[in-house]
């Protein structure tokens, strides 16, 4: 029925908040709720909405233009599940046309200018939002998200843009904080861009402070957790990140479920990692890849993916370990050292091209065949026995070099 709440208040559409008002009294003194409490909640529901001018607007908007806004607002959101952020737009540029006060339709355009980083119209919408529904934590939040994603967006090219941008977020999310203290998200959304400034105490105390939100250690502290090894990994102290699995450990429910779900969580940062430390053939990062690998492993033993994966980066390591050993070995000369940080570029594929590697290659060859007989030989023979890794990465060179002495 159009315009029912009207009707059950027994006034016109056009009736103005006083007359209103005066309806509500007059029907809450005939209809008790003693004597009629189903038919008093009917007028008090009716009420509480019409009073309200931007809940009454709304209304206004839905009886008169049917099913219309809400068709709008279900393909909008099948436009973003689908991640078409343009095409939604529209929509809910429409929704808003048709009912000015939807604030859910705004919101989801909020959204759709986070996506597109279109951050000035972004703004605008938060901007209005938390003006007119400061008490919505959700805005906020969201506000908070348009400063932290435009100032990653950036990539440092403006630092005190960078920070302003960043201060901006923590102060909407504090304002998400006091609305619904409870919420860990807000707090470790705070610790996240203490992380981005390389600011890794107040990350970890941003963190801690996610875990203490509720007032419990459980299942939900694990996303801070893991978080606060990801901290320990930037800043240089992955020695510390067994601690916080033992943390972990202490959380988890008593199944194969749980166990598992550390298991991926801890394997997934170890590929991250390695990934990373592959690429720039980095020691301390493949090293702390083997030790989440490892403690994932811990987790979930019987898993031979992740077993496999930790064998595979401790095999990246040994000839890197085996490096740092061999380029101060006096035994050894310089040749063959320049040689053996040919091959791990080679393994790690660091040569920039074919021809920059046979150049490279040419040179090392030829300082090498410069050198006596015996010191030649002393060095491949050395290497042989005590830095098997290294030699492994490619003895077919390694003998052809032997033999063409």
């Amino acid at each position: 029925m159009a315009y029912e709440l009207y009707q059950m208040l027994e006034v016109l559409p056009q009736a103005s908040a006083d007359e209103i008002k005066r309806a509500y009294f007059r029907l809450v003194r005939k209809y008790s709720p003693e004597k009629e409490p189903e038919k008093f909640k009917q007028i008090r529901g009716a009420y509480n909405t019409l009073c309200d001018p931007k809940q009454r607007q709304n209304y206004d908007s839905l009886q008169q233009y049917g099913d219309q806004i809400p068709d709008l607002i279900n393909l909008a959101e099948e436009k973003m599940h689908q991640e078409e952020w343009s095409s939604a737009i529209p929509l809910l540029q429409r929704v808003l046309m048709l009912a000015p006060a939807a604030d859910g339709a705004r919101n989801l355009l909020g959204l759709c200018y986070i996506h597109l980083e279109n951050w000035d119209f972004a703004v605008k919408v938060y901007r209005a939002l938390t003006k007119t529904n400061p008490e919505v934590p959700i805005y906020w939040s969201n506000f908070g998200h348009v400063y932290k994603q435009q100032a990653e967006s950036l990539h440092d090219e403006d630092a005190s843009h960078n920070a302003q941008l960043y201060q901006n977020a923590r102060e909407c999310f504090q304002r998400a904080i006091k609305l619904e203290s409870f919420n860990c998200e807000h707090y470790l959304e705070i610790a996240r861009t203490y992380l981005e400034e390389r600011n890794y105490s107040e990350a970890i105390a941003w963190a801690e402070r996610a875990i203490n939100a509720d007032g419990k250690a459980d299942v939900s502290n694990f996303d801070a957790l893991f978080f606060i090894c990801r901290v320990h990994l930037y800043s240089g102290e992955s020695h510390k990140i067994e601690k916080t699995a033992q943390r972990i450990a202490s959380l988890l429910p008593d199944s194969e479920e749980a166990q598992q779900y550390a298991a991926n969580r801890f394997a997934g940062m170890g590929l991250e990692i390695a990934r990373v430390g592959a690429k720039f053939a980095d020691v301390g990062l493949l090293t702390a890849a083997v030790q989440l690998l490892e403690i994932a492993r811990n987790f979930a033993p019987s898993n031979s993916d992740i077993r496999e994966t930790c064998e595979r980066v401790e095999e990246m390591l040994a000839p890197l370990n085996e490096y740092e050993i061999l380029k101060q070995d006096v035994l050894i000369i310089e040749g063959f050292q320049k040689l053996a940080a040919f091959c791990l570029a080679d393994y790690f594929s660091l040569h920039d091209s074919d021809q920059e590697r046979k150049s490279y290659l040419d040179e090392i060859i030829a300082e090498i065949f410069a050198a006596t007989t015996t010191s030649i030989l002393d060095s491949v023979r050395r290497i042989k026995s005590h830095y098997p890794a290294t030699y492994g990465l490619n003895p077919d060179l390694f003998n052809r070099i032997e033999q063409g002495v």
